[in-house]
C-alpha cells in the first residue's frame, strides 16, 4: 500500500506502508482494500502535475493527502487498541466439589459475661471427598426470647487438598435463622488462598441430611494457579 505526500512541487514522493504490517496490526481485509483504493486512486490522480498547475487544487489535494493520511493512522491505532482489548485472562471455569464432613463446636469464654444471649464457640472440621481437608475457627452466635430465631458469624481455615491442589483458604460464615426458615452464606475470603489454592474464589453450602452433615462447594481457581 502507498501513502502519498505532496511535498515537492514536480512529483509526488511515495512512502511505503507495509500491507502486510496493517494485517498483522489487526486491521481487517474490508479496511485495507479501502485505504489501497484510496490511495492508489490519489496516486494516479496527482503524479506527472507539473509545476504550473492550479495553486488552489494543489493546496485541496495537499488537504486530502494529509486526511487520508490521519485516517489511515486512526484506523491503524485504533485496531491495535482493539486487538489488545481481545486478547483477555480466560474466565475461570466454575468447578464443583461436593463430600461429607464432621464438625465439633464447643463452646468458649466470651468478652460480654453479662449477656447470656451471646456466645462464642471453636470450630474443628474434617472434611472428606473432593476436599480432603481439615479446618479450624471461631464462631460468634446470638440467641433470641423467640424460638427459632437466631443467628451466627464465624471464620475458619480449612487446609488440605482440593481435588488434588494443596493449600489452605478461609472460609466466611454469614447465617440467620427466622421463626425456623434459616439463611446461611459461606463465601471463601478474597485472597486468602495459600499455594496450589492461590486465586481460589467461590461459595459454600452446608446440608444436614439424618444427622450427617454435607457440603456443596461451587469455585474457580484462577488460571497459572
Amino acid at each position: 500500500m502507498y501513502i502519498v505526500s505532496d511535498t515537492q512541487p514536480r512529483i509526488c514522493i511515495v512512502h511505503e506502508f507495509s500491507v502486510k504490517s496493517a494485517a498483522e496490526s489487526g486491521l481487517t481485509a474490508r479496511i485495507i482494500a479501502a485505504m489501497r483504493a484510496a490511495v492508489q486512486s490519489t496516486v494516479r490522480y496527482n503524479v506527472g502535475f507539473l509545476p504550473a498547475m492550479n495553486i488552489s487544487l494543489r493546496r485541496r489535494r495537499a488537504a486530502f493527502i494529509c486526511l487520508l493520511s490521519s485516517i489511515c493512522s486512526f484506523a491503524l491505532a485504533h485496531s491495535q487498541s482493539n486487538s489488545t482489548n481481545s486478547v483477555q485472562k480466560e474466565k475461570p471455569v466454575m468447578m464443583h466439589a461436593t463430600g461429607s464432613f464432621e464438625v465439633k463446636l464447643a463452646p468458649q469464654e466470651t468478652y460480654n459475661k453479662s449477656d447470656s444471649t451471646l456466645g462464642r464457640m471453636s470450630i474443628d472440621k474434617q472434611f472428606h471427598g473432593p476436599l480432603e481437608a481439615t479446618s479450624k475457627g471461631e464462631m460468634l452466635t446470638a440467641g433470641t426470647n423467640v424460638k427459632g430465631s437466631a443467628g451466627y458469624v464465624a471464620i475458619e481455615r480449612v487446609t488440605g487438598t482440593l481435588n488434588g491442589k494443596s493449600g489452605s483458604f478461609a472460609l466466611q460464615h454469614f447465617a440467620t435463622m427466622t421463626r425456623g426458615a434459616p439463611q446461611l452464606t459461606i463465601t471463601v475470603v478474597p485472597d486468602s488462598g495459600t499455594g496450589e489454592l492461590e486465586g481460589l474464589s467461590g461459595k459454600m453450602n452446608i446440608r444436614i441430611e439424618s444427622g450427617e452433615h454435607f457440603y456443596d462447594f461451587d469455585y474457580t481457581l484462577e488460571q497459572g494457579h
